[in-house]
């Protein structure tokens, strides 16, 4: 009896374990569709003096995506940015592969000034959603991401890219 105990207990406290890791910001059944829906808690991947930029995974049925939310800061006043369907967010795999996804979405900054000696102008772009398919995601999780870019669009029609290099211990986030 005690070994049954013993081995219940070996198996069980990993598994409890591993499922306290799954933390989901949404995890629902639509009443109406019957669609799953899940999205993982943000994990912070970018993080400098002027930027910050968080990943996370949704996923509806069958459907999975990136979701970028980037916030960048500046002392010069800017207008706040924008991201037009079809613009690319690109993955530098260490392997030396590259995974270009494009979102679907529309997605205008929020722009935000915090007053202060200078005075901070700071631009957040949310919920910028990129399809991934399932080969992608294969690939994803065979190579970490070293670095990213993805692209956006002033407010005079311009478009331009932020490239960022991910740290190496947030690497593993992305895959994970």
């Amino acid at each position: 009896m005690k070994q049954i105990r013993l081995m219940l207990l070996i198996i069980l406290v990993p598994a409890f374990g591993f499922c306290q890791n799954c933390k989901y910001e949404v995890n629902e059944v639509d009443k109406f569709t019957g669609k799953v829906t899940k999205i993982t808690k943000p994990k912070k991947v970018i993080a400098t003096f002027f930027t910050a930029g968080s990943f996370s995974i949704k996923r509806t049925d069958s459907d999975y995506f990136f979701i970028l939310n980037y916030g960048l800061s500046s002392y010069k006043r800017f207008d706040p940015y924008k991201i037009n369907a079809g613009a690319q967010l690109i993955l530098l795999l260490e392997n030396g592969e590259k995974i270009t996804l494009s979102t679907n979405d529309d997605i205008k900054g929020i722009k935000k000034t915090t007053i202060g000696i200078p005075p901070v102008y700071s631009c957040y772009l949310k919920n910028v959603s990129y399809p991934v398919t399932k080969k992608e995601i294969d690939i994803l999780l065979k190579s970490k991401v070293m670095s990213i870019r993805f692209y956006r669009t002033e407010s005079n029609g311009k478009e331009d890219y932020v490239d960022s290099v991910i740290k190496t211990n947030k690497q593993e986030v992305i895959q994970q």
